[in-house]
């Protein structure tokens, strides 16, 4: 449960960098709640989380729990691609974060990593 609260924390802080027009700050906090809402529900699973991909911490879930992750796939996928470029100003080129991020881009970031919390959440909530 410690790693859902701060994976909520991490997306509150998400939409005050949004409102605040800090898009990539706002798109890599939304890929830290993702990432920490995944590595929690592994935790709860028993399991020993690694790594900061989003898509492998779905994909590599026990069978069981396919049918209800792999649906989100596409967001974990577009989350995965926001770890980097979002925080270093080599990583675009040409580009810094600031200069390369939109509103639109930090908000559907947050959509993806809320749908991802709201998943975890519900399958904790079944035990």
């Amino acid at each position: 449960m410690r790693w859902l609260a701060q994976a909520q924390d991490d997306w509150e802080a998400g939409q005050a960098l949004l409102e605040a027009g800090k898009y990539a700050q706002a798109a890599f906090l939304a890929q830290q709640a993702g990432e920490k809402a995944l590595k929690g529900l592994w935790i709860a699973l028993g399991l020993d989380p690694w790594g900061h991909s989003l898509a492998r911490l779905l994909r590599d879930l026990p069978p069981e729990e396919a049918p209800f992750f792999h649906p989100l796939l596409p967001q974990a996928l577009a989350l995965d691609k926001l770890y980097i470029p979002t925080r270093y100003p080599d990583a675009l080129p040409g580009l810094t974060p600031k200069e390369a991020y939109t509103e639109a881009e930090g908000r559907k970031a947050l959509e993806d990593a809320r749908a991802i919390l709201e998943a975890v959440e519900v399958r904790l909530a079944q035990g």
